[in-house]
């Protein structure tokens, strides 16, 4: 078993907990040690391992057919961590054809400026961007669906440790449903109110799911509607929450979304300062769905967050 899975599997979620210990919250404790001992030791064998020809990636255009391109952004407070996320994507049973990593100009300036742990990753195939807009978390998708119209995008997080199959759980629902969004995390959109929408627990099909990000999405050709590349609206309505843009452009295409069911644990990167858009966007997510329902309805005739399509 790779280390990294390893250090996954030793973590206590969902079924794995015993209620008693779950109430004296040792679980919390016992996960936070795994998480620190983790950041340590896997850093460590990542750099005795990279110069193992099976990390890295065979990055020839040549292949036919649909291509599998992760891409993924950060920003100046996770910048010198993103190395570690970037090897978890080197290191997938079902190797992507390109890891592309889009960086905001205005933050990074150059890429002769980035850490070393990164500029050391484009001998192994990881390719780097340096992008003109601010559109902060929207950068991780956005250049890659116009850059590779015709390829498969799986878009991540910066923040996360991933085990080798999670591009392996995406591409499997994508042979079975080829123009379906696929995720590893999903809410189901029952009203107008963000904070009201579960989260999903079985696998099922749906045109009223919000995706969520941070697991890993795979987003097929031409699953959006039109308004997906429109900056200037991006900043308009939903600068701060991408996911909710993301869903709103797959609502308003009729694309449906697939929740996989896949075992998704938060291994988190340990980052100081580290803010999470989780944490920092609750209010303002439900902005980003009114702002959307508003605009749309004047526009188009439809608040997309409302008036659902039939499944």
């Amino acid at each position: 078993m790779n280390l990294i899975d390893a250090f996954d599997n030793m973590r206590f979620w969902g079924n794995k907990r015993n209620s008693f210990l779950q109430r004296i919250r040792l679980y919390g404790i016992l996960n936070r040690l795994i998480d620190i001992t983790a950041n340590i030791v896997l850093p460590i064998y990542f750099r005795l391992t990279a110069s193992s020809t099976q990390y890295s990636l065979n990055c020839s255009d040549k292949k036919e057919g649909e291509r599998i391109i992760v891409s993924l952004t950060s920003y100046p407070t996770r910048i010198r961590s993103v190395w570690k996320v970037i090897e978890c994507l080197m290191r997938q049973r079902v190797k992507p054809d390109k890891i592309v990593l889009y960086l905001t100009e205005s933050q990074m300036h150059s890429i002769d400026s980035l850490p070393k742990s990164i500029l050391k990753l484009r001998k192994r195939g990881l390719e780097i961007r340096l992008c003109p807009d601010e559109i902060r978390s929207h950068t991780k998708y956005f250049y890659a669906f116009q850059e590779y119209p015709k390829d498969l995008v799986v878009t991540v997080d910066d923040d996360s440790f991933y085990r080798t199959d999670l591009i392996d759980s995406l591409l499997k629902e994508h042979k079975n449903h080829p123009k379906t969004i696929i995720c590893n995390w999903a809410r189901e959109i029952l009203s107008n109110k963000y904070e009201e929408w579960p989260n999903v627990n079985k696998p099922r099909i749906s045109k009223h799911f919000l995706l969520l990000g941070v697991s890993g999405v795979l987003y097929p050709p031409h699953c959006m509607y039109k308004d997906i590349s429109n900056a200037t609206l991006i900043r308009k309505l939903c600068l701060t929450a991408d996911d909710v843009w993301l869903s709103c452009m797959a609502l308003l295409n009729q694309t449906p979304i697939l929740f996989t069911g896949y075992k998704f644990n938060h291994f988190q990167v340990l980052i100081r300062n580290n803010q999470t858009l989780i944490t920092i966007n609750r209010d303002k997510n439900q902005v980003c769905v009114d702002n959307l329902n508003t605009y749309y309805k004047q526009k188009l005739g439809i608040s997309p967050f409302a008036d659902l399509p039939i499944d």
